[in-house]
């Protein structure tokens, strides 16, 4: 079937933005804001902003972790401020160990990423009270409020975020590009878990109308007045919240998992509007949440809650499709978003505190993995695979992408949620060039297949009109974005049915990495140009038709090279939707891309592959033929690395010695066992990955009595990573339990003639089917 849409349009109307932000690093780099999107030194700038609470991972394993983020694509830092986790007894502030910020900063400058501090004083992140201190509540005065008595205590929380913060701003040459004021005011509030049990209890929502913006100003002015000076402002926008005209960038989001909304007698989720195209800077589109109390025009689209996941809560028990997680990114960068943040992008545990546990009791008492695409324990999910590709694809061609206006087909604003039959597509263009994005999937809505898809995008003097030799097929749960008429170094691609990733430049080539959707053909069109004298491809046709047509057949993948006269090659690396899972792109002295299936982690001294359960494994890394391959040494005695050419590549086999672990288990009920492990268990290993495989409604782990993981259960396997707990597992045993997952309804007996007595009537299941334990190898390699 044929999709048309008329994408004949003037470029978009960019003009500098009214909002006062920005500002200038000793470095002399500078960042602004036009109405459209952001700048650094006046080009084009793609904020990628992950969410990691450094309050709720070890401060042993941060750098680690940061650059992790770091080669997933992130080059912006969002964490909260939990104030109860500071300050949970009046006038003891704790910034030592786990919540040392100071440290937590210093470490993302060091490996090259911004951040931006959200820092309350209300955050929520499902934390007790929103992370608002206990000894906070029973006072004079209303929090969230403009009274002075509850203004004291939050002026003197930014000064001790001040006093940690010091010397870290942009402008210092720190790496704080941003302060985050309050977190949903009058949009949104917390349990009260003084007296709260799943949800009865709200704390205020905050104050609204005038005296809303006025107490962002108050918080701005405090943040300010503490040092907390940054070139960029935020705050949430959704539910109608306050803020600060053209002093503060608001900031939106989405998720396709929405908890809040269960309940006990509504267990249904409806599908969320999240996954329906809009244009963002279209006053007359429905917005949804996106209600502005100002001309969308005025400001750009910037996110900062994007789901990355989300934490399993007591009355939703979903399990994270990865595809909703690419879905709502390119829903977003579809509509005109040129600024994304994801919550959560890394997982976390929540400390126990002096005063008891610190989470919110919707959610578990220690466990905020959040389904992340970076797990509680470091893992990389499938999800983080999905959005590398797109990522590095924002990184390099920011410039081309963020200016170009959103055009929807005709009968777009008639789609809905429920829609399964409809295709959902759009384009980003600036008349001449641009991506065709396209969307099959939707929460909690079975879509269908569209095959034979064509689109016909009409530029005024021409039509292109695509795939043209091979059939497109769409998939459910498929997104991904096309180009047209993107320049490869001088050439025009006029088309292609693959993602572009990122580009390698050397004096003898410039290589094009693209990314084949699952099940697509890859069909590339080039313009026909005097200098061409040659395009081949290692496997596919090439076929001249019209220039150059040349196709890649969908499980493979395939270098295409065009030779030209008196220039330097251009080449395109087309890659099967498999291969491009296991591209990690390292930037150390200029960019180096590597195909693992194991992620690299870069080190001063050469890198390190964090690879789960594979002792032996083979990497790739791209030489481009001619360039000399790099001699890689391995960091311990009892391992090995060997290296050969394959082709554009040098790939390298690594073996290091297996760590066979055995696990016991000992039933004392279906729902109680006990696990033991050898004292060994965690030598020659970076860690130990329990996989806890179980039916029930919550999981605890003990150890000597004490709680030091828990779990709702989703379905999934429980994961329960060892390295953190080597205190636990000096006391013994380690004791799983779980309370039943029922199916029925609860009644109140009859006859009961004193205490109430509830009676269960339906199937209650309570019982461990298996654990296994999978060793984590840090593999270090060095020049």
């Amino acid at each position: 079937m044929k999709y048309t849409i008329q994408a004949h349009v003037s470029p978009k109307n960019i003009y500098p933005s009214t909002l006062r932000l920005g500002g200038t690093s000793p470095q002399g780099d500078e960042l602004s804001f036009t109405n459209y999107y952001m700048e650094l030194n006046g080009k084009p700038y793609f904020a990628i902003c992950g969410e990691f609470h450094y309050s709720r991972y070890p401060a042993a394993e941060w750098g680690s972790e940061i650059r992790k983020l770091k080669l997933s694509g992130i080059n912006v830092v969002a964490t909260y401020i939990f104030w109860n986790h500071h300050e949970e007894l009046e006038g003891v502030f704790e910034w030592a160990g786990n919540r040392n910020l100071r440290r937590f900063v210093e470490l993302c400058r060091d490996n090259g990423l911004y951040v931006i501090l959200r820092v309350g004083p209300f955050c929520h992140g499902e934390v007790r009270n929103g992370g608002l201190p206990d000894w906070l509540f029973g006072r004079e005065f209303a929090v969230r409020s403009n009274d002075e008595g509850y203004l004291k205590y939050v002026n003197r929380l930014f000064k001790e975020i001040g006093k940690q913060a010091a010397g870290q701003m942009f402008k210092d040459g720190g790496p704080v590009i941003g302060i985050q004021l309050e977190n949903e005011l009058n949009a949104a509030a917390a349990l009260w878990e003084e007296t709260a049990k799943q949800g009865d209890e709200y704390l205020s929502g905050g104050v609204s109308g005038e005296a809303g913006s006025e107490h962002m100003r108050l918080l701005k002015q405090y943040a300010v007045d503490s040092g907390l000076i940054a070139p960029i402002y935020t705050s949430t926008g959704w539910g109608e919240a306050p803020f600060l005209e053209d002093e503060v960038l608001p900031l939106y989001g989405g998720y396709a998992y929405t908890p809040w909304s269960i309940s006990d007698p509504n267990q249904v989720q409806k599908p969320t509007p999240e996954y329906v195209f809009v244009n963002f800077h279209d006053e007359q589109a429905p917005g949804g949440e996106f209600n502005p109390p100002y001309p969308r025009t005025k400001y750009p689209f910037a996110c900062c809650e994007m789901g990355g996941g989300m934490q399993t809560w007591y009355l939703s028990r979903f399990q994270v499709e990865p595809e909703s997680v690419i879905a709502m990114t390119l829903m977003k960068l579809a509509g005109g978003c040129n600024f994304i943040g994801y919550y959560m992008f890394h997982g976390g545990t929540n400390p126990v505190g002096r005063t008891g546990y610190l989470n919110e009791s919707t959610t578990p008492k220690l466990t905020y993995d959040f389904q992340a695409p970076i797990g509680e324990f470091g893992q990389i999910r499938e999800s983080n695979h999905l959005l590398r590709p797109l990522h590095y694809f924002l990184r390099r061609f920011a410039d081309r992408l963020a200016p170009m206006a959103t055009v929807l087909p005709e009968g777009a604003e008639a789609v809905t949620p429920e829609d399964a039959h409809t295709l959902r597509y759009a384009v980003r263009t600036d008349g001449k060039s641009g991506f065709v994005f396209v969307n099959n999937y939707q929460d909690h809505v079975e879509m269908d297949t569209h095959e034979e898809v064509v689109f016909a995008v009409e530029l005024g003097e021409e039509t292109l009109s695509f795939p043209q030799r091979s059939k497109l097929t769409v998939q459910p749960k498929a997104s991904f974005l096309l180009p047209f008429n993107f320049a490869l170094d001088g050439l025009n691609l006029k088309f292609a049915t693959a993602q572009p990733v990122t580009v390698i430049e050397t004096e003898e080539a410039a290589t094009y990495f693209f990314s084949v959707p699952e099940g697509v053909d890859g069909e590339f069109q080039i313009d026909a140009s005097a200098g061409i004298l040659e395009v081949s491809a290692e496997t596919g046709d090439v076929a001249e038709i019209d220039g150059y047509n040349v196709l890649i057949p969908h499980d493979q993948s395939s270098m295409i090279v065009i030779r030209r006269d008196g220039a330097r090659e251009v080449r395109i690396y087309a890659m099967s939707a498999r291969e491009a899972a296991t591209m990690w792109e390292l930037e150390e002295n200029g960019r180096r891309l590597i195909f693992s299936p194991a992620p690299p982690v870069q080190t001063p001294g050469g890198m390190e592959f964090i690879s789960q359960g594979q002792h032996a494994f083979t990497f790739r890394e791209y030489t481009g033929e001619t360039e000399a391959a790099t001699q890689w040494n391995m960091a311990q005695a009892d391992a090995m690395v060997s290296g050969r050419q394959e082709d554009w590549f040098q790939a390298y086999d690594v073996l290091v010695p297996q760590k066979e672990v055995a696990v016991t288990m000992r039933r004392i009920q279906d729902h109680k066992v006990v696990l033991q492990l050898p004292e060994d268990v965690l030598e020659s290993t970076e860690e130990v990955l329990l996989s806890i495989d179980y039916t029930g409604n919550v999981g605890y782990a003990f150890a000597a009595g004490q709680l030091f993981h828990d779990h709702f259960y989703n379905g999934l396997p429980w994961e329960i990573g060892l390295s953190r707990f080597r205190e636990v597992l000096r006391r013994g045993e380690i004791v799983l339990e779980t309370t039943p997952r029922r199916t029925g309804a609860v009644k109140l007996a009859d006859d009961a003639a004193m205490a109430v007595e509830k009676v269960f009537e339906g199937e209650a299941v309570a019982a461990f089917h298996s654990v296994t334990a999978t060793p984590v190898y840090r593999i270090g390699l060095t020049r």
